[in-house]
């Protein structure tokens, strides 16, 4: 099992949201990042003969590759509590966030992570830790955030 987390944008509810490569927050604003946890060994690129999915990034042209199969984290009763937790690296050890995921109780394997106004994370790389009972799983995840800095005269 090869967990990772796929991008959620424009998120409204589990029946209206789009799929990304990337979220793109601004710094300085209170920002909602959603997510989808996915087995990236499971889904219909891994079946022989089976169609490749894609997805797309804001716009840009559809991008294909295995997206995997959702991951509904805690299931059964030897994976409770369950909990997932986000950390935005930084290179300065004083500037980690590391942040508490909530679940949504509509889809549990969609996650959202609310980034404070005060919390000014880096471009770059996200890790994730998924605890199910005692197992904790790691992962990260490459270039999945993008953030602009906006100078005082609004230029970013």
């Amino acid at each position: 099992m090869r967990l990772s987390v796929r991008p959620l944008l424009n998120y409204a509810n589990v029946n209206s949201f789009s799929y990304g490569n990337q979220w793109i927050i601004r710094a300085g604003d209170p920002n909602v990042l959603y997510f989808q946890v996915v087995d990236l060994d499971q889904g219909p690129a891994n079946v022989i003969g089976g169609p490749l999915p894609s997805f797309g990034f804001q716009g840009s042209t559809t991008l294909s590759g295995n997206v995997g199969l959702r991951y509904v984290v805690g299931v059964g009763t030897n994976n409770q509590p369950a909990a997932i937790t986000v950390t935005f690296p930084s290179i300065d050890n004083t500037q980690v966030i590391t942040l508490p995921a909530v679940q949504d109780p509509n889809d549990a394997s969609i996650w959202s992570v609310t980034i404070g106004q005060n919390q000014k994370p880096n471009s770059g790389n996200v890790q994730f830790a998924v605890a199910e009972g005692n197992s904790i799983r790691r992962f990260g995840v490459l270039n999945i955030l993008s953030v602009e800095y906006p100078q005082a005269d609004g230029a970013c």
